[in-house]
């Protein structure tokens, strides 16, 4: 038998090479049982929504996410990955929700979570861009573009959002 961290990684291990089912198997009781370290307990929350997402289980791959709220407030990574959830639905209202949680979290490299740097600053302003845009509130979209280039200067996605919003700007008269 596996300790609960030993079944957190190997449960890991099988998602990251395809095994859905069977790290779903394991994802499941490790996440109810609420033994495992927060951080992992968390992170087993994200990885077993990726392999609903994969297994075409949406509604299970969003109370997997909001699952990971009993465990701590929300990190950044997982605010993200609700507005995409909302945002692959076009439901941009509550995806711009989950973005702005996204940004409203402090990021802590010292605690030992599995941070991906990017989920506090450069993609939530760059997912905000994109609802903003498809709401037609191109104004709040090219200032969401600008901070996301703040955040990661010089990228090909915020370059090519400058231009866009520079032509489609111009041509509104804005």
């Amino acid at each position: 038998s596996l300790s609960p961290r030993e079944q957190f990684y190997y449960a890991r291990e099988l998602s990251y090479h395809g095994r859905d089912q069977e790290a779903i198997a394991l994802l499941e009781p490790f996440v109810d049982s609420g033994q495992g370290w927060v951080e992992n307990s968390i992170e087993a929350c994200r990885l077993l929504a990726g392999c609903y997402d994969r297994e075409n289980r949406p509604d299970a791959a969003l109370g997997a996410l909001l699952k990971s709220l009993r465990f701590d407030v929300p990190r950044a990574e997982v605010c993200c990955d609700i507005g995409r959830h909302f945002f692959d639905r076009c439901a941009y209202r509550q995806a711009i929700y989950w973005y702005e949680q996204a940004l409203a979290c402090k990021r802590d490299d010292t605690s030992g979570a599995f941070v991906l740097p990017d989920c506090y600053g450069y993609l939530p302003y760059l997912q905000l861009c994109i609802c903003y845009d498809r709401m037609g509130e191109h104004q709040k979209a090219r200032l969401c573009n600008d901070q996301a280039e703040q955040c990661r200067p010089g990228t090909e996605a915020c370059r090519f959002n400058r231009e866009y919003f520079s032509a489609l700007l111009d041509a509104e008269g804005s």
